[in-house]
């Protein structure tokens, strides 16, 4: 599985090890009730699915609690994608910038040099976000900002577990040589990651959660950047989910792959003493 997809998980995410469904309810020792929800960033218009009782739980709760709030806000997030210095084709050598500036040009049907000079102030991770955003064609709906949005319909807060600062920094801290060969195995396998990318939609939408787990295990190209994208965020997670738990009836919406395993969200609620139960939607 290529490491394009595994942006995907990481923005978007999928359970593994769990029952079938992406929606539980989470029950404290006092009885009070709240709901976790694993998320996709983005999907095609035609696999979209938003059923009434999903929109009831959220209606129905104190405060709507995402991963990143406000993300209607691009300007920011725009800004924060952008090298201080130097340019984006740096960690290349001569040979494998020529490569990436001739896939890109193709992506987006432009000529090389244009492509060079529309990312070279830009970081290099943004290259595989480029590749994956061309894998969607026609309307695209986005999760995250669709419970955003219905939630602020209902006059019903919404917050942030952590900022997009530390969440775009993660990608800065994977060592220069690491991203330039995730880069090129994407831009030498495109054929790859857009299958894999297909199959994962297609399991999310059938919330089949097994297919998911044995996509995501067949790969271990995470390597060391696993407990700093998944496990690290998880735990940091959790004490600011249970206090705001204590006086709220709250919905939380990560991304999936933060739900399922030993370091999951759903396991270390569990660990914390809460009764966490999946709930068929």
């Amino acid at each position: 599985m290529r490491f394009l997809t595994w942006i995907f998980v990481f923005l978007s995410g999928f359970v593994f090890g769990q029952s079938n469904s992406l929606l539980y309810q989470v029950k404290s020792k006092d009885k009070k009730v709240s709901y976790l929800f694993g998320t996709i960033h983005m999907i095609p218009d035609s696999l979209y699915y938003f059923p009434g009782k999903l929109d009831k739980i959220i209606s129905k709760s104190d405060e709507v609690i995402l991963e990143i709030a406000n993300l209607s806000n691009q300007s920011s997030v725009m800004k924060l994608m952008l090298l201080d210095s130097g340019s984006c084709f740096d960690i290349f050598t001569p040979q494998q910038k020529d490569s990436v500036l001739n896939w890109g040009a193709n992506l987006l049907g432009i000529k090389p040099d244009q492509f060079e000079k529309g990312f070279e102030k830009r970081k290099p991770f943004t290259l595989l976000q480029l590749s994956f955003q061309k894998m969607i064609s026609g309307k695209v709906r986005m999760v995250d900002m669709e419970i955003e949005s219905k939630a602020q319909q209902n006059k019903i807060p919404v917050s942030g577990l952590e900022t997009v600062e530390y969440q775009l920094s993660i990608f800065d801290k994977i060592p220069p040589g690491e991203l330039a060969g995730f880069i090129m195995e994407t831009v030498r396998n495109p054929q790859e990651g857009e299958e894999n990318f297909q199959k994962m939609v297609h399991y999310y939408h059938q919330q089949d959660l097994e297919s998911l787990a044995n996509l995501i295990l067949e790969s271990d190209e995470l390597g060391s950047s696993a407990e700093e994208l998944l496990d690290k965020r998880n735990h940091n997670w959790i004490p600011k989910m249970e206090e705001l738990m204590k006086a709220k009836s709250c919905f939380f919406a990560v991304g999936a792959g933060h739900l399922g395993g030993s370091n999951g969200v759903i396991e270390l609620l569990r660990k914390r003493g809460y009764e966490v139960t999946p709930v068929r939607y």
